[in-house]
């Protein structure tokens, strides 16, 4: 049972890390001012584009970030154990002081949209509250959750009834202009594009706190769900089909909403309502995904080898998330590579996503057949915890 456990958190876990790359792709491929943009998408809104951003939106958008917290709150519990065991402490403690690092160097010197430094010190508060029951982990981070999806709604509410402005305020004007420049350095040498990258992140840096706390409220939500056997299969199948249900009807509401916002013409209010409700229900629909792949694993068939696909994936996130930015910006970042900064609609970047899935699930299986972790895992660990064997030892064959 325990082995069965691990293989379905680490298949939960490929099926995060290869969800968030489609949403990251745009950040990739344009500047920030204008990555989640729709009126204002370099590439206009054709109905292919318009496709691609509707489908991401409402099956990946949120869900695949917040499955990754979620369970990352878990390896909180599985590394550190309870707090009474104070080496294993220990050793929590240097493994997240270590991502800090990682996260440090990932942001700014690979790609500003970093989240490994914001799970380090989210999961520095967690850490303090990993033994706590199920139940008080469900209400503290639930009534986080919960108190930051209310005060967005009520921005989204004020916008609403807010009187029409023009098309396009000057701040949003003053916003592309500044992407546009952006867009220069992006698609000049090596040095402009790495500078540039560092300046986007320190723009990024004040919103941690903010990102700190839902990310926090997340991680305790997952630890809950993990001591309750959510992620490991063994809640009752009751459950998972009333998480299915839940999730499903959340989904369908933001898939309501997006297709309202399409076919009314784009109006910036009911986009923000569409990604305030989006925001809020993620927990709600990530479980619903957890629900789906519980029943995969315990299904025959095609339907097992998906997780069966995914496990070694997850085995390597670590590596597989950095992989992925090294990939994307030596696609679209001047001076590492093809330098397609700025040039690739959203189709091409679902194309680039699908192609990046690929061949991360077959590397993944290949490694994993040979190694014991990936291998910056291995890297990571032997930072955190000394010498670390990395080659599966061979089986001695059979007299």
């Amino acid at each position: 049972m325990t082995k069965d456990r691990i293989v379905l958190l680490d298949s939960l876990r490929g099926l995060g890390v290869l969800g968030i790359l489609l949403c990251n792709a745009p950040d990739f491929a344009v500047p920030p001012g204008v990555a989640e943009a729709v009126k204002s998408w370099p590439h206009g809104a054709g109905p292919e584009t318009l496709g691609v951003w509707f489908v991401t939106q409402w099956l990946f958008q949120r869900k695949f970030v917040t499955l990754f917290s979620m369970l990352f709150g878990v390896s909180i519990f599985l590394v550190g154990g309870e707090r009474a065991d104070k080496e294993r402490g220990v050793i929590l403690r240097k493994r997240l002081s270590w991502m800090v690092l990682f996260g440090v160097l990932h942001g700014f010197a690979i790609w500003y949209g970093d989240v490994l430094l914001s799970y380090a010190l989210a999961g520095f508060a967690v850490m303090f509250a990993r033994s706590w029951s199920p139940k008080r982990l469900l209400w503290t981070g639930g009534s986080i959750w919960v108190v930051f999806s209310l005060l967005m709604t009520a921005g989204a509410v004020a916008m609403m009834l807010a009187p029409p402005s023009a098309e396009l305020s000057a701040g949003e004007t003053a916003q592309i202009a500044k992407a546009g420049l952006a867009e220069i350095q992006y698609s000049g040498t090596f040095l402009q594009s790495l500078v540039q990258n560092a300046k986007d992140r320190l723009t990024l840096l004040p919103n941690e706190p903010i990102i700190f706390m839902m990310t926090a409220s997340l991680m305790m939500i997952g630890l809950a769900c993990f001591k309750l056997g959510l992620f490991t299969g063994e809640a009752r199948t009751r459950t998972y089909v009333i998480l299915l249900v839940i999730g499903l009807l959340a989904l369908a509401g933001v898939g309501f909403l997006f297709f309202q916002f399409i076919v009314r013409g784009l109006p910036r209010p009911m986009s923000m309502v569409g990604l305030t409700v989006q925001m809020a229900t993620a927990p709600l629909t990530t479980l619903a995904y957890v629900s789906l792949m519980v029943f995969a694993s315990r299904a025959k068939g095609f339907w097992s080898a998906i997780p069966r696909a995914l496990a070694p994936v997850g085995q390597m996130a670590f590596t597989n998330y950095l992989t992925q930015s090294l990939i994307m910006t030596a696609i679209f970042y001047g001076g590492r590579g093809l330098n397609l900064h700025g040039e690739v609609d959203r189709p091409g970047l679902a194309a680039i996503t699908v192609g990046i899935w690929i061949v991360q699930i077959l590397w993944s299986r290949w490694w994993m057949d040979r190694f014991e972790m990936g291998p910056l895992e291995w890297l990571w660990r032997r930072l955190y915890r000394g010498p670390t064997p990395l080659r599966r030892p061979k089986l001695e064959a059979a007299v």
